[in-house]
């Protein structure tokens, strides 16, 4: 029986492992990722979206896209718990059981720790996430 590994991330560090982990393993496991963004953003190219250089469409992958003819699982939704005893994941639908569990959902952007810190409700601009590099570009 395939090896049930779940990935929780669909950015850099959670694709790279489906791929490499498929790659290596082949038939031997079963990836699934599992992320409630469909979009893999390509960060290093923010700025130029935010210099007007390049357009939300050139640095973004559709996920389901690429990962299906690498014969890998997504689930478009947030995972809410993980029940680590039990080996499972849960969405707000579904429970994902695993014998691997591979966390990498990036960063928490903390911009209410400084006051004024932030694009939401603070006087700077951010650049990590495509949308506020879209909001940066358009003020």
């Amino acid at each position: 029986m395939p090896a049930r590994i779940v990935i929780l991330g669909g950015s850099f560090g959670g694709l790279t492992a489906a791929f490499e982990l498929k790659r290596l393993l082949g038939k031997r496991c079963e990836v699934t990722v599992v992320s409630d963004d469909k979009r893999f953003v390509f960060l290093p190219s923010l700025p130029w979206l935010i210099m007007g250089y390049r357009r939300s469409e050139n640095i973004t992958l559709d996920v389901p896209g690429i990962l299906k003819p690498k014969g890998i699982d997504f689930i478009n939704e947030a995972a809410i718990k993980i029940e680590p005893d039990n080996s499972k994941v849960f969405t707000v639908s579904k429970e994902i059981p695993y014998d691997y569990l591979i966390i990498s959902t990036g960063p928490h952007l903390s911009f209410e720790e400084i006051p004024g810190l932030g694009p939401d409700k603070g006087y700077t601009d951010c650049t990590f996430t495509l949308d506020h590099a879209v909001k940066t570009n358009l003020s």
